[in-house]
């Protein structure tokens, strides 16, 4: 069962991507208040059963997605399939990581830009490698708790080595409140560099703790 905080959050979510299809309704809290103000108007179309929608969406995230895949895909379409699986996940959870108070504020943002981004170095990754490869790509159901910094990472069954780490950091630069830095490790260069996907501004006040 998803959390009631969770299922609000990707409803509203499920709502923007889909445009015209669906008209969208937002809690009031939905959009980050201190960057990125963003004008979301309703459009005309087919009304759908939002709620249904994410409840199937849950439900496809728990059945993996290379058994969907048949063994004679071309590569481009395995790397498609898990991308879009990994989104999944990566929202799923990182909002779960977030908890109510911060998932309010900057779930939104993470769904919409952060999970985006990091599916899209998925696929640029996974590009230079084979079939074989790639259906051994896994993640992790492990996001840190407290202060940690883990959301997921991204594995290979084969060799149980990680590929991708996504990792969310707390900043406080001087005089300048309270910052949540989304990047990424690859193995590429020994998980070494830090890559930079976007920073999201909390405020002033101490954050909460990471609830998983």
């Amino acid at each position: 069962m998803i959390p009631k905080f969770m299922r609000k959050t990707l409803i509203g979510i499920v709502a923007v991507l889909t445009f015209g299809a669906i008209v969208p309704t937002f809690p009031a809290n939905y959009l980050d208040k201190q960057s990125d103000k963003q004008n979301i108007q309703s459009t005309k179309g087919q009304k759908t059963d939002l709620p249904a929608y994410v409840e199937t969406q849950e439900a496809s995230r728990r059945t993996g997605w290379s058994a969907a895949v048949p063994d004679n895909e071309p590569v481009e379409k395995l790397i498609s399939a898990f991308s879009s699986y990994a989104l999944l996940e990566v929202r799923y959870q990182g909002l779960h990581k977030f908890g109510r108070r911060i998932t309010e504020k900057m779930g939104y943002q993470y769904a919409t830009e952060v999970a985006p981004a990091f599916a899209a170095v998925i696929r640029e990754l996974s590009r230079g490698h084979d079939s074989e490869w790639v259906r051994s790509l896994a993640v992790t159901h492990s996001a840190a708790p407290g202060l940690g910094e883990r959301i997921l990472h991204i594995y290979n069954t084969d060799s149980g080595k990680n590929v991708l780490k996504l990792h969310v950091r707390r900043d406080h630069p001087p005089l300048d409140g309270y910052w949540f830095d989304f990047h990424y490790h690859s193995a590429r260069d020994g998980f070494q560099a830090h890559h930079e996907l976007k920073k999201i501004y909390w405020g002033k006040n101490i954050p909460p703790k990471w609830r998983a």
